[in-house]
């Protein structure tokens, strides 16, 4: 059987290179960057656990003093990004980690999938140790998945935790588009027992489609549909959520222009007793 080809003094002379770029200053001393191509480091840490089901591209080590201080790992497969998660994250909780919620974070919405911020954030107290995963799906069709190792800030992260969110903040589940859909994310805000997230696509989708891939993300996030309709020009649906505090969402699409759907998520809380469902018509929906 044989192994990897041997390393040319042309790779092995543009791989020092690689690190000597990515290699960063620090106050606590000099620290080396170090490319590997298709493996982990030798020295990995033990609580770093790398997700099964997908192939290591490759991976960056940063060391301080000759010890391991942060790793980066690429991996990438055709596990798509909501059964890769769940699966993961229940692996890593048998290996001792938990997952840290308390970082400040945007409330949810509508994500064009193109940022490389973290997807979920893990911490490891017996380490101190975190982990910050991104996830995304690339054009290809395949699931390109990040790890960023840190054990030079968890400490901190784990003892200056942030205060309590404002109630609800935590209520929008990310939604993503179809594949082959370049979104526009628009912001997400809220407060005062509603929150909003609005984006733009631009794609000829019909909006029945669009309105269905979206509801779909947003039932397997257990909102349970009340009522909606969609045609040519509008679609709408509105949910009950599963929080406590009689919380009710609202899903809509709207064809305004020819090649753009203005995309809108919102969630608010209603008074016990008042019905919380939408069913609005088409002129209100478009006064949105």
């Amino acid at each position: 059987m044989s192994g990897p080809a041997p390393e040319t003094e042309g790779e092995r002379r543009l791989r020092e290179l690689a690190g000597r770029f990515l290699a960063y200053p620090s106050p606590e001393g000099p620290t080396t960057a170090e490319l590997l191509l298709d493996e982990l480091p030798s020295d990995a840490p033990p609580d770093l656990v790398v997700p099964e089901g997908l192939d290591l591209v490759g991976s960056l080590a940063r060391r301080r003093a000759g010890q391991i201080t942060g790793i980066e790992v690429m991996l990438d497969g055709t596990k798509a990004i909501r059964d890769f998660l769940p699966e993961y994250e229940r692996v890593l909780k048998v290996g001792g980690w938990r997952r840290f919620d308390r970082l400040h974070r945007g409330p949810g919405g509508f994500d064009s999938g193109w940022h490389m911020g973290p997807t979920a954030v893990f911490v490891h107290e017996v380490a101190e140790s975190a982990l910050f995963v991104a996830a995304r799906e690339l054009d290809s069709g395949r699931t390109e998945v990040g790890l960023r190792y840190d054990r030079e800030n968890a400490a901190n992260m784990m003892t200056d935790m942030p205060g309590p969110e404002p109630p609800g903040w935590d209520m929008l589940p990310d939604l993503r588009p179809p594949r082959g859909v370049k979104l526009q994310a628009q912001g997400s805000s809220g407060g005062g027992g509603r929150w909003t997230s609005e984006a733009r696509a631009q794609t000829e989708m019909p909006v029945p489609e669009l309105e269905a891939h979206l509801a779909e993300q947003l039932a397997a996030a257990g909102w349970t549909r009340i009522a909606g309709a969609a045609d040519d020009t509008t679609g709408w649906s509105s949910w009950t959520v599963p929080k406590p505090g009689n919380w009710r969402g609202l899903l809509l699409v709207l064809a305004a222009f020819s090649g753009w759907r203005w995309l809108s998520v919102r969630v608010e809380t209603f008074p016990r007793g008042g019905s919380g469902g939408w069913s609005p018509s088409v002129s209100t929906l478009t006064r949105l």
